[in-house]
């Protein structure tokens, strides 16, 4: 490119940065700067005579592919547009309880100094709220069905799903990582020094495996996107660094892989085809889950505007922009490449840990089947494994903050507990089990209260850095917080 004059020089660092911006993002969670009918679906649980391993060929296929043929989706499932809409079959919080919760989310939504569009979700045995507002894009308002990112609240589907595999005989959480995975045609091509092979199926879910993180190689992952075939190995291959000794918590994406490669080989199915048969079916819950699903990797995808992705409706995402008009803007409108690649290059690189895309309706709802007593989604016997999991000693990257008295959260198997506390006292009011997620323009929320019954999902398509109006928190839980207290106050009375 010839440059001509000092503004073609300003437009093409400015290029550069969007895609660096975009390629550094990976697979972040939100952290602060500072710090009527009830819908009662039954889950179909997996047969609980352990199945035998599918016979794998070390060959040049794509890992998503290796699968009995029986198996595959075809090209017209993966293609095929996800509408999403809310239906009239579920009850109506009081509407004075309604006016609480939009009042709340309207405060902390005008107070926040960069913002594209919110969606929100409250849920309780077949009660559900919600609301939007802002945009979706320059040209569509966000809605109550406008589908987004939910980043790495995904891990919230690997973890029941390995659980459920150990509960039915495939294998065991002492497992080591060789017993489990040596029968994956790409095992042996894993690097012996970065990969500790006896690291157990406990410890990638604990994320105490010792295992270095693949998103530090960020040339590493730039490359791997030029190629046209991948696999999920591919990304285990980018570690740089020696693996530690496992025992000490350390968050990050290379576990979720691991675990993620397991999860197929032992069902000798895809995870997006995990997913649908064991959880979106029987449960009713549309979404799509990347690579695998939304759009094909294809030679042109670089500029591909993605007007073959199969949810043409998407938020768009938002970030900070410093050479923009405001600074703040649609990453896409900015960047070099379409949202298609944007799309394709976001299931490459978020594989397993936070590739799924739906709306707050949909994981309010995840989260009560998942977390609740009365839910469906699990076993009550993996439901007890999954909130036993914690340790103190766990402190997700989030959960820090200088305020006096906070209480940080703690990590157990892809899941946190969160301190619930009242805005005024501070008192511990309650506990709530969740994730979060965010990362490359999008952010997400969602926790289930045990002690309210009630489930909250908020999503968002900007990347929401920063304290929210209870100053000790991020915008999404200072709105989850609220929700939850002003919903036992209000319940107390009644």
């Amino acid at each position: 490119m010839k440059v001509e004059s000092i503004n073609d020089l300003y437009k093409l660092s400015f290029v550069f940065f969007v895609l660096f911006v975009f390629l550094l993002a990976g697979c972040n969670t939100p952290k602060e700067s500072s710090e009527a009918s009830k819908i009662k679906p039954t889950a179909t649980r997996v047969p609980k005579k352990p199945t035998p391993l599918p016979k794998f060929k070390p060959t040049a296929m794509k890992a998503s592919e290796v699968m009995p043929a029986s198996k595959k989706s075809t090209d017209t499932d993966i293609m095929n547009t996800t509408v999403f809409a809310t239906t009239n079959e579920y009850q109506q919080f009081p509407k004075s309880i309604q006016k609480e919760f939009k009042d709340i989310v309207d405060k902390e939504f005008s107070a926040m100094p960069e913002k594209a569009g919110i969606s929100v979700a409250v849920y309780s045995d077949g009660t559900l709220w919600t609301y939007a507002s802002g945009k979706a894009s320059e040209s569509l308002e966000m809605t109550v069905n406008t589908p987004l990112m939910i980043s790495s609240t995904s891990k919230t589907f690997l973890s029941p799903l390995i659980l459920t595999q150990i509960e039915n005989g495939h294998y065991k959480l002492s497992d080591s990582l060789e017993t489990v995975l040596s029968g994956h045609p790409d095992f042996s091509s894993l690097p012996t020094d970065k990969i500790n092979r006896m690291v157990t199926v406990e410890e990638l879910l604990a994320m105490t495996s010792g295992l270095s993180d693949f998103n530090d190689n960020k040339e590493g992952k730039s490359e791997l996107m030029k190629k046209s075939e991948w696999s999920p190995s591919d990304l285990i291959k980018l570690i740089q660094s020696q693996y530690t000794e496992s025992g000490t918590y350390e968050y990050n994406d290379t576990n979720v892989v691991l675990l993620g490669m397991i999860a197929e080989l032992h069902s000798g199915q895809r995870l997006a085809d995990l997913y649908r048969e064991s959880f979106y079916n029987p449960l009713s819950i549309t979404a799509i889950t990347l690579p695998e699903e939304g759009i094909k990797w294809h030679s042109g995808i670089l500029k591909d505007p993605g007007e073959q992705f199969t949810i043409p409706d998407m938020a768009m995402p938002y970030t900070a922009i410093p050479q923009s008009a405001s600074g703040f803007g649609n990453m896409i409108d900015a960047a070099s490449y379409g949202f298609g690649y944007y799309i394709g290059a976001i299931g490459r690189n978020r594989y397993a840990c936070c590739g799924i895309i739906s709306t707050p309706e949909n994981m309010a709802r995840w989260a009560y089947e998942l977390y609740s007593s009365k839910g469906s989604a699990i076993s009550e016997s993996v439901r007890n494994q999954l909130l036993s999991s914690f340790s103190k000693e766990s402190i997700p990257p989030w959960a820090t903050s200088s305020m006096p008295g906070f209480i940080p959260d703690e990590y157990g198997y892809l899941v946190s507990k969160k301190i619930i506390r009242s805005s005024n006292d501070r008192e511990v009011t309650g506990t709530a089990y969740g994730h979060l997620g965010g990362g490359s323009g999008y952010s997400g929320w969602m926790h289930y209260s045990p002690d309210l019954d009630l489930a909250i999902s908020i999503l968002s398509n900007s990347q929401m850095n920063f304290l929210g109006t209870c100053k000790e928190d991020n915008p999404g839980n200072c709105i989850t917080v609220e929700i939850f207290n002003k919903y036992k106050e209000t319940m107390s009375y009644q």
